[in-house]
């Protein structure tokens, strides 16, 4: 029986129909859920989320605005700190009495700034200094430790730092940047193009076996439970070895690549090894003769991504002994990162970064068996640029072991053109300690450490405190 047109297109219409109804579901299905994904596929959709972390650092549209006028315009800067609590340190009706003042003004634009800083007790001073800006110099004056500004030229600091025989001097910056998270953050196109190919690499390098799955993974991160799914991708010491032998090699050969990793490390002052192409280049490539000569140097790795609603909230990697574990919430439970790194035999270190409707906090955290130190940063701003009324607010709390202190500041930032003269870092009496020889230098610094440990134990004693030298 021949069907009639009229039917005929009726059902036509019905099978297209469901086909295009179940296309869309499977589609909706793949890109809402892990249902069709491999365990690699599904690994790799959250673990390209790990740079969601760093959402939590957006400021205010009024804060941004903020830092952009100071970048053109010159201010003053009028603030206060004060102690407002403290446990096992001296007398708090002692340490109430004391406050920190500070007056400013900044031109960054022209790359100077002045700020006056008096400590006192009630009425009596104990101490002032200046700080100041001129360029690329960095010095402050007090009459109190010398006759004439001390101050470090912002160039050859790793020099600098040997000949003054700090602590691991090697690992010094040449030159201190200023952080600019936005540049930090920023990815060009083609950038990114590199970066993806060797995303590629990690994909397919890794064999199917190096995945796995677990469907009830629960977890708790600042106290609240989560039921996750976990993906993780484990390495033996061989195939981390020959994976990193072979990102190296790529990266070697690849000039954006390079270029892009050390200007991101000097943005992050990291010392010459990182920010210079050669160097880095010359250290990538030996690192691929001693892992040929011996893949074991390259350990055990794995790394393990908690989905939950189809989001990243907790990625963990291991490498040997060392444990990296990041959490990271940003919905009605919160907006903050957590990052926690353990080691076989050492102190436990907790990060917290938190932006709680504009006040943005920082916690960092050791806990040593039972001892726990601790130092946190809450922050949040006031007022507009447009009606010339910013007020910075800062509490800072200290945890060292049984003694605690708290300390809150705030100031005034206010843009005018009449901020007078700045201070010229050029003069007769000015020390540029990066142009003294080493023996002279070590005497020059001994003699400040004195003098400062002398004004420090002196002006605590005459408010009734007993204070250890600062420096040994």
């Amino acid at each position: 029986m021949k069907m009639k047109p009229n039917r005929l297109k009726r059902n036509l219409i019905i099978i297209f129909s469901v086909i295009i109804v179940f296309a869309v579901t499977i589609f909706v299905l793949y890109m809402t859920t892990d249902i069709f994904r491999t365990k690699r596929g599904a690994f790799f959709r959250y673990a390209l989320q790990i740079p969601e972390v760093f959402d939590v650092l957006e400021t205010e549209e009024e804060y941004q605005t903020l830092q952009k006028t100071k970048d053109s315009n010159t201010y003053t800067t009028n603030g206060e700190m004060k102690i407002t609590s403290s446990e096992n340190i001296a007398d708090e009706s002692i340490l109430s009495k004391i406050n920190m003042n500070v007056i400013g003004k900044t031109n960054n634009k022209a790359e100077q700034a002045n700020y006056d800083v008096s400590i006192n007790s009630d009425s009596t001073e104990l101490f002032n200094m200046t700080v100041a800006r001129d360029k690329n110099l960095y010095g402050f004056y007090s009459s109190q430790i010398a006759d004439g500004y001390i101050v470090f030229r912002n160039s050859n600091l790793t020099e600098l730092a040997q000949k003054m025989n700090l602590a691991n001097a090697e690992n010094i910056p040449n030159q201190i940047m200023f952080f600019d998270k936005d540049e930090i953050l920023a990815v060009s196109k083609i950038e990114k193009k590199h970066i993806e190919e060797y995303i590629k690499i990690i994909r397919n390098q890794a064999p199917d076996t190096s995945y796995s799955k677990n469907n009830k993974d629960r977890i708790e991160i600042e106290g609240q439970k989560y039921n996750t799914t976990s993906y993780t991708l484990k390495l033996s010491s061989e195939q981390n070895s020959n994976l990193q032998i072979s990102l190296f090699e790529k990266a070697v050969q690849d000039s954006i690549i390079m270029n892009f990793i050390t200007s991101k490390f000097k943005l992050l002052n990291f010392n010459n090894n990182y920010t210079d192409i050669n160097t880095l280049n010359s250290i990538m490539r030996e690192r691929i003769e001693q892992l040929k000569e011996n893949p074991e140097l390259a350990g055990e790795f794995s790394i393990t991504v908690y989905e939950y609603k189809q989001k990243n909230i907790q990625t963990k990697i291991q490498i040997n002994n060392i444990t990296l574990t990041i959490s990271n919430i940003n919905n009605n439970e919160g907006n903050f990162v957590t990052i926690k790194i353990e080691q076989e035999n050492q102190p436990t270190i907790d990060i917290k970064i938190e932006n709680n409707n504009g006040t943005h906090t920082l916690k960092i955290q050791k806990n040593d068996e039972d001892i726990i130190n601790s130092i946190e940063f809450i922050y949040n701003m006031t007022g507009t640029v447009a009606e010339n009324n910013v007020k910075n607010h800062l509490t800072i709390n200290i945890v060292d072991g049984i003694k605690t202190v708290s300390f809150e500041y705030n100031d005034t930032i206010n843009f005018t053109n009449e901020v007078g003269k700045f201070k010229d870092m050029e003069d007769e009496k000015v020390a540029v300690i990066n142009d003294y020889g080493q023996d002279y230098l070590n005497e020059f610094l001994n003699t400040i450490k004195n003098q400062i440990n002398n004004v420090y134990i002196t002006q605590g004693a005459s408010i009734g405190i007993n204070l250890d030298p600062l420096f040994d």
